[in-house]
């Protein structure tokens, strides 16, 4: 296969709950081939905005990945080379706080159905790496803050961002910063609101690591490539595990750790061929010795 190919060649599932379909999308894409799916925010022309039509697509298709039975990694990034993704929609906001106080109600139920898409996005099962080729800042942060591992560009800068203009994070940044960079570092990136180089965001954890632009996509789908050959459902065990074991006792997480290792066993026959496979490689190499 030459490339990703759209859930209508791949022969996706039926049109969902809310009547979403792949074919139908507006603002995102959905994309899977070779167990990889990608996911893009597909606004370019608005910096990848968030709007509630894009938070329902990417709940649908998040859905969709998660049940699709073949997807063993997610890719998660935005169209164009300006922005990864520059939070909500400017539309939106104007509308939402055009009082003295702003429209509390509906920013509340944006609130809440921005968080359901970040949720929905961490709690894949499969591993996710967030490519972040531009500027990605609020909303557009704290998304790339669910997935589990980032690459960005070396060019790209990210960020909170909020404070400067009078606001806080709303989608989670207040927890994800401090989790992933430590309490120090998350606190003053979000208080002074200051943004991120690609290498700063790499030194303070927020990134796994920064690429040239030209190659971002290639050292991505490396990645990708690689985490989509683990055998069985040994990835998906071992995301349970590390996320299940976050904000517990020690004891805990190696009980949670133990759960799903057995879990693992007992619905694939991965370790098992993995066993094998090392005795045969063992011996072969005896051989040589020999």
């Amino acid at each position: 296969m030459n490339g990703p190919m759209t859930d209508t060649a791949a022969g996706g599932p039926p049109a969902g709950p809310a009547g979403l379909h792949p074919d139908t999308y507006e603002t995102i894409l959905l994309e899977r081939a070779d167990g990889i799916a990608w996911v893009t925010l597909n606004r370019p022309e608005r910096l990848n905005a968030t709007t509630e039509r894009m938070h329902h697509e990417l709940i649908d298709a998040f859905a969709r990945v998660a049940d699709d039975g073949v997807t063993k990694v997610l890719v998660f990034t935005g169209a164009g080379d300006r922005a990864f993704c520059i939070g909500s929609d400017l539309g939106f906001l104007g509308e939402v706080l055009a009082g003295d106080k702003g429209d509390t109600e509906m920013f509340e139920v944006y609130l809440e159905r921005m968080n359901r898409v970040a949720f929905a996005l961490e709690r894949l099962p499969m591993p996710t790496i967030a490519m972040v080729q531009a500027k990605a800042r609020a909303g557009g942060f704290e998304l790339a803050m669910a997935c589990d591992l980032v690459l960005i560009s070396e060019e790209a800068r990210i960020g909170d961002v909020h404070t400067p203009y009078g606001h806080m994070p709303g989608a989670g940044a207040s927890h994800r910063a401090v989790r992933k960079m430590g309490l120090q570092p998350a606190m003053e990136m979000l208080l002074t609101g200051r943004w991120l180089t690609a290498a700063e965001a790499v030194s303070t954890g927020l990134a796994l690591r920064a690429v040239p632009k030209d190659r971002l996509r290639e050292e991505t789908t490396a990645l990708a490539t690689t985490l989509a050959a683990a055998p069985g459902d040994c990835l998906r065990h071992l995301k349970a595990a590390v996320m299940g074991g976050l904000g517990v006792s020690g004891e805990e997480a190696v009980a949670v750790e133990t759960r799903e290792y057995l879990a693992l066993m007992r619905g694939s026959t991965g370790p098992v061929d993995g066993f094998r496979k090392s005795q045969r490689e063992r011996a072969a190499r005896r051989g040589e010795a020999g």
